[in-house]
């Protein structure tokens, strides 16, 4: 037999929860079990680009009608 053909048959693993005392119910079990899964929280989510969009330094700029009165340089630094 070979490695592969081992590794494709079902091992016996040891359990995950082990009730020592007392006889729960199907239903303690199964809500035991469903804290347990949710405590373990959600996957890490990918990190998000970047956007300028809705940044509130947009507030302290000027409106386009007021452009004609900012020298080159404001509008240079605005533009950044």
């Amino acid at each position: 037999m070979s490695d592969a053909e081992a590794t494709d048959t079902a091992q016996p693993h040891e359990p995950h929860i082990k009730i020592l005392r007392g006889r729960p119910t199907d239903a303690e079990i199964a809500a035991l079990i469903a804290v347990l899964s949710s405590s373990e929280g959600t996957p890490a989510q990918p990190p998000t680009e970047s956007t300028r969009w809705g940044l509130p330094v947009d507030k302290l700029r000027f409106s386009m009608s007021n452009y004609q009165r900012l020298t080159m340089q404001q509008i240079a630094h605005l533009k950044h």
